[in-house]
């Protein structure tokens, strides 16, 4: 009797072991997994394009790395190290007919921090908002999603 419960035991312990060996063989393979099919985001250095794709994107949105004269002056006049990157974020504020949106474009530096007027150290973060169209101009002068055809 006394062997039959050290053999369940046995089992039962090396079937513990199997799942955390299995839950850890998961974990591992999803972190690499996830690093391997994590996109990387492009760059740009033109943010109009970057506002005219979160106008068409599905889910409202698009970023990229921003590179070129205005990523140099943004980095320039904060004073941000060479190696900073820009990273630009539209996001859709609210739909105001097909076609034209009002959008949310976030400039910010990941990884440069700077001293806030309460005196704490965050990242680096602006944002601007603006009305546009599928066509580059504001709603008030577009005829995109009128039926107008100009």
């Amino acid at each position: 009797m006394k062997g039959d419960h050290e053999v369940i035991f046995v089992t039962n312990h090396i079937q513990n072991m199997n799942r955390t060996i299995v839950m850890l063989l998961l974990t591992l393979l999803g972190s690499s997994l996830e690093s391997v099919a994590a996109p990387t985001l492009p760059e740009t250095a033109n943010v109009r394009g970057l506002l005219l794709a979160a106008i068409d994107s599905r889910d409202g949105t698009a970023q990229a790395w921003l590179i070129g004269d205005m990523a140099q002056k943004l980095k320039s006049d904060t004073k941000a190290p060479p190696n900073t990157r820009v990273k630009a974020s539209v996001t859709t504020v609210q739909v105001i007919r097909p076609g034209c949106k009002r959008l949310r474009l976030v400039l910010g530096m990941p990884d440069h921090k700077m001293r806030t007027v309460n005196g704490t150290m965050e990242p680096f973060s602006m944002f601007y908002e603006l009305n546009l169209c599928r066509d580059g101009q504001p709603p008030q002068v577009s005829p995109v999603g009128t039926g107008e055809v100009r």
